[in-house]
């Protein structure tokens, strides 16, 4: 049971983590009931991966390897001009690409310059951009614990993951060997049990990637981009919010921040932004070469359709469309810069792609 005074809180912070125990809370909070799990727009699947580009790939996959599934799918060398110019500077010479299974998302390493090791970098908590990826643990074996055992760098005050609300999960952030923030969320049996046959799903492995985090200046905008690109609106919101337990995840005193949470088929997206202290608006055009995260990839049947409804909805596409291992890819950025893609699988078999991935219509109403 929810204890009275985080009600209305953890109904909506559970949208991204974990079912809630009732309709009340939700009320009260003000966020929209859900129901089935909305439709993408035209022919968008969900989120195929998300880019990272890291420092050393043998390293990074040694790292996470360690502590959750993530699983080596295919490496390859490629022409750093296979890319648009628009979303990676780096123009002569090779980079390198791996692709990461995960039970419900691929990820795509980038290995910009592989004969030098980059310095870490680390994002700010507060924004802007695209800071965390989030991995969840039953709480009866939690990958906290094993992160930390192998060397993921805490952020979160104290030695357990944060009790934001006494319902059921705890939270904490960290950073890896190239200062890349992910998120851990611990889950009782009880609140996978909640989620039905998506949380049944999830138990047949030991962690899951559940959404990657955005945090924006102007999320208002940002929301009402994203709900033309997916062609619904959020399925759960959170005002501006004021708690000490904030505090000791971020590390920041005083936090007051917002959020919204979109369900994308196998995945969701989560926007942050924090209004004490404040998250400046991002403005600049990020690109693959940087350190962190680098795009959200969707996948669709069909991109020439999916590319001409989003130009008809003012979506600012980067480059032309390309192809790269059996994908035929075309970029974009949202409104503060960060890259998006589109991507239609041509040739890279039924393997590589998320037909398989697609749990959260299996999501138990709540």
């Amino acid at each position: 049971m929810i204890r009275p005074a985080f009600t209305a809180l953890a109904s909506v912070l559970l949208a991204s983590c974990a079912a809630t125990t009732g309709t009340a809370g939700r009320e009260a909070a003000g966020a929209a009931t859900p129901s089935s799990v909305p439709a993408i727009a035209g022919p968008i699947k969900g989120v195929h991966h998300v880019g990272i580009t890291v420092s050393d790939i043998d390293d990074t996959l040694a790292f996470y390897s360690r502590s959750v599934p993530y699983a080596l799918v295919e490496r390859r060398m490629v022409d750093a001009a296979a890319f648009p110019s628009d979303v990676l500077a780096k123009r002569k010479g090779r980079i390198e690409i791996a692709l990461v299974r995960t039970p419900t998302v691929f990820l795509q390493l980038i290995d910009v310059d592989p004969a030098t090791k980059a310095t870490p970098e680390r994002r700010p908590v507060i924004g802007p951009g695209y800071t965390h990826i989030c991995f969840q643990s039953p709480s009866t074996a939690p990958k906290y614990d094993v992160f930390k055992a192998n060397g993921l760098a805490m952020l979160s005050r104290g030695d357990e993951p944060v009790d934001l609300g006494g319902y059921g999960v705890t939270y904490a952030y960290g950073f890896d060997p190239d200062g890349i923030m992910i998120e851990m969320e611990q889950l009782t049996p009880e609140v996978i049990a909640a989620h039905g046959e998506l949380g049944t799903k999830r138990m047949r492995f030991p962690a899951w990637a559940t959404h990657i985090g955005n945090v924006t200046g102007d999320k208002e905008q940002m929301v009402a981009f994203y709900t033309k690109v997916l062609g619904h609106g959020p399925r759960r919101e959170l005002p501006p919010t004021r708690r000490e337990t904030f505090d000791a995840i971020t590390d920041i005193d005083g936090i007051v921040a917002a959020a919204s949470w979109f369900d994308v088929g196998n995945f969701e997206l989560e926007f942050w932004h924090y209004v004490e202290p404040r998250t400046p608006k991002g403005t600049g055009a990020r690109m693959i070469d940087a350190i962190g995260y680098n795009a959200i990839v969707f996948e669709t049947d069909d991109l020439a359709a999916t590319i001409a409804r989003l130009e008809g909805e003012g979506v600012r596409f980067a480059g032309k469309a390309f192809e790269l291992g059996g994908w035929r890819v075309r970029y974009a950025r949202d409104p503060e810069g960060n890259l998006i893609a589109f991507q239609q699988n041509i040739g890279a078999g039924a393997a590589r792609s998320i037909d398989d991935m697609l749990w959260l219509k299996d999501r138990a109403p709540q």
